[in-house]
């Protein structure tokens, strides 16, 4: 296993659990414990591993789904897509903000308590300074949003 192999294993067990010990990936990948944690520490100081992430089961904590908002921006020189990114990250109940190529300029995602909630999101959403138009849908139950899926 080469060094970039190695690199890849790590953040593979890492992805599937984040509290996985070096000592353990250690012992799966036929490596000293201190191998894996100096490549660990070089991958966070090059930034290819930005931090850890706790995962939550948003059906526990209150919310009855997941609302996907497609966001176009208004397209003048007083608007600024940037700007209405920060603000949906900004934004109590959004998990995942970002920039659009395609279709939408943005996409946010939102947890919602019920279809009223949902309502209020929309409206904050819309009511942005550069909002032009956007798209939305929403499901219900126990779907899984973890940062495995989000790894490029």
């Amino acid at each position: 296993m080469n060094m970039d192999e190695l690199n890849t294993k790590i953040i593979e067990f890492l992805t599937e659990n984040a509290r996985l010990s070096f000592r353990r990936i250690a012992k799966n990948t036929d490596k000293s414990t201190d191998t894996i944690i100096n490549h660990y520490n070089q991958m966070r100081e090059n930034g290819e591993i930005r931090g850890s992430t706790v995962v939550v089961d948003i059906a526990k904590i209150g919310y009855e789904g997941i609302a996907a908002f497609q966001i176009d921006a208004s397209v003048s020189d007083d608007v600024n897509p940037g700007g209405i990114l920060q603000t949906l990250i900004e934004m109590p109940n959004i998990i995942v903000a970002t920039k659009t190529v395609g279709e939408h300029d943005l996409l946010a995602l939102a947890v919602i308590h019920d279809v009223n909630h949902y309502q209020v999101i929309s409206r904050d959403i819309a009511e942005i300074k550069g909002v032009k138009n956007m798209t939305s849908c929403i499901w219900s139950g126990n779907e899984k949003i973890l940062p495995k899926y989000f790894i490029i």
